[in-house]
C-alpha cells in the first residue's frame, strides 16, 4: 500500500495528498516552495520534474523538505531511474500507464506488457517498492492500452503489481463498489479530482466541489472497502491554469478534508 504515515500539516487531513501535478507548470523548486507557504508536507511526485532538476538535486531537496510522499508517478521509461529515488524519499508505491502498443488486440498487449515489467517488478520487489498501474481516458491511446478499473485488475493480477483508481477515469464505470471491494488488496493508490459535465477536452479537471463527480460517495466507497492509504490530489488543465494553483489547490484539501472528517476517516 501508499504510504499512509501521518501528515504534519495543521489544516489538511493526514491522508490527503497533493500531487505536484497540481502545479504543473511549475518545477519541483517552485512546488516546494509553494508546499512550504501553504503548509503541506503530505504530496505525490512525478518523474518528469524530478528529472529536469536532477535526480540527486530532487532527492536532497525532498529529504530536507521533511516531506512525506505518498506516491511516485513515472513514464514507462522512467521506471528504472525512478525506483531507487522513491525508496530513498521513503516512498513504496510507484505507478505508470501502461504504454500503447498500436493497434493489436488488448490481450496481445497485455502479454507483451506483463514480458517487459518481468524484470521492472523484481528489481521493485529489491528496493520495497509497489508498482501499479494506472487506467487512463480512452482518449489517451497514444500512452495506454488500460481504460477502465476493471481492465486494470486484470491486468495487474497478471502482472504481479497493483492499480490506481482515478476519479476522473472511473466515476462512471458500472459496479464500480462491489469491484473495488473484490479487488481492494490491488489499490495502491486513490486519486481525487472533479470534472465538470460537458467537458470535452482532456486533462481539463477543476478542484474538488467545483465539478460534477461524486466525490464524497467514491471516497466513501473506497473507505468502506477497506482502503487504507492517502487519497491524492490530482487536478490539472485549462481551469486550473486560469485561476492560477493556489486557490484550486486549497479549495480542494478543504473540502477533501471535510468530507473525509463528515466520513470519520
Amino acid at each position: 500500500m501508499a504510504s499512509n504515515g501521518t501528515s504534519g500539516s495543521t489544516w489538511a487531513h493526514p491522508r490527503i495528498s497533493v500531487n505536484c501535478i497540481c502545479s504543473m507548470r511549475q518545477s519541483i523548486e517552485e512546488d516546494l516552495a509553494l508546499w512550504a507557504d501553504l503548509g503541506l508536507d503530505h504530496v505525490g511526485l512525478i518523474s518528469p520534474k524530478l528529472e529536469a532538476a536532477g535526480w540527486e538535486a530532487s532527492e536532497k531537496a525532498v529529504l530536507d523538505a521533511n516531506l512525506l510522499v505518498s506516491s511516485m508517478s513515472a513514464y514507462r521509461t522512467d521506471i528504472v531511474e525512478s525506483l531507487p529515488f522513491t525508496a530513498a524519499v521513503g516512498c513504496d508505491a510507484l505507478y505508470t500507464v501502461s504504454g500503447s502498443f498500436g493497434t493489436v488486440q488488448w490481450e496481445e498487449s497485455a502479454t507483451r506488457f506483463c514480458e517487459e515489467m518481468v524484470p521492472i517488478v523484481a528489481r521493485a520487489n529489491e528496493c520495497g517498492v509497489r508498482l501499479a498501474v494506472e487506467p487512463t481516458n480512452p482518449l489517451r491511446s497514444d500512452v495506454s492500452f488500460v481504460f477502465s478499473v476493471r481492465d486494470a485488475v486484470d491486468l495487474a493480477r497478471m502482472a504481479g503489481i497493483g492499480i490506481v483508481v482515478d476519479f476522473y477515469s472511473a466515476w462512471y464505470e458500472r459496479d464500480l463498489d462491489e469491484l473495488v471491494r473484490t479487488n481492494i488488496d490491488l489499490v495502491t493508490l486513490v486519486q481525487i479530482d472533479d470534472y465538470k459535465l460537458g467537458t470535452f477536452d482532456i486533462p481539463n479537471r477543476c478542484a474538488i466541489g467545483d465539478g460534477d463527480i461524486p466525490v464524497e460517495r467514491l471516497m466513501a466507497t473506497m473507505l468502506e472497502a477497506g482502503y487504507e492509504g492517502p487519497f491524492d490530489l490530482e487536478i490539472l488543465g485549462p481551469r486550473i491554469e486560469e485561476e492560477g494553483y493556489r486557490a484550486p489547490i486549497v479549495r480542494s484539501v478543504e473540502r477533501a478534508t471535510a468530507i473525509l472528517e463528515r466520513l470519520g476517516a
